[in-house]
């Protein structure tokens, strides 16, 4: 189980570290990956770009944070939980707010369904370890 842990934050955090240096240092071309990605396409740019930067600055510091936890889950077991709970708050968010994202961003709803998915695999890995964790101080 901590193998699976160690390996999906390890993939989560390269994800976080490149989208955020992308996003900070390129926003125009970030955008573009976005639509790419996650069918992310919009129609306001200007506003949007100006808001790339500090995303991109969270998203960099996520992912360094997760790269602690891929090292050694146990002993950042606060930050595995924290990252769990961003990924939870990401799902509620995409359910909640389909509609606008579909209005606003113009992400077709299977799109954003399968973000949805993509995300619950990661809540499923983290939370499963977790919960291992929690329940003996010992995971597998």
């Amino acid at each position: 189980m901590t193998t699976i842990c160690r390996a999906y934050l390890a993939v989560l955090s390269i994800y976080h570290v490149a989208t955020g240096v992308v996003s900070f240092c390129f926003p125009g071309f970030a955008l573009r990956l976005y639509k790419r990605i996650y069918a992310c396409d919009p129609a306001e740019r200007r506003q949007l770009t100006m808001v790339m930067k500090p995303w991109g600055a969270l998203s960099v510091s996520a992912g360094i944070s997760g790269c602690f936890c891929a090292a050694d889950p146990v002993r950042y077991w606060g930050v595995v939980a924290a990252l769990w709970f961003l990924m939870v708050l990401r799902i509620t968010y995409r359910v909640l707010w389909r509609h606008e994202l579909g209005e606003v961003g113009r992400i077709p709803p299977h799109r954003n369904f399968l973000n949805v998915a993509m995300i619950a695999i990661g809540v499923a890995v983290l939370g499963a370890w977790l919960l291992c964790f929690m329940m003996g101080g010992k995971v597998p």
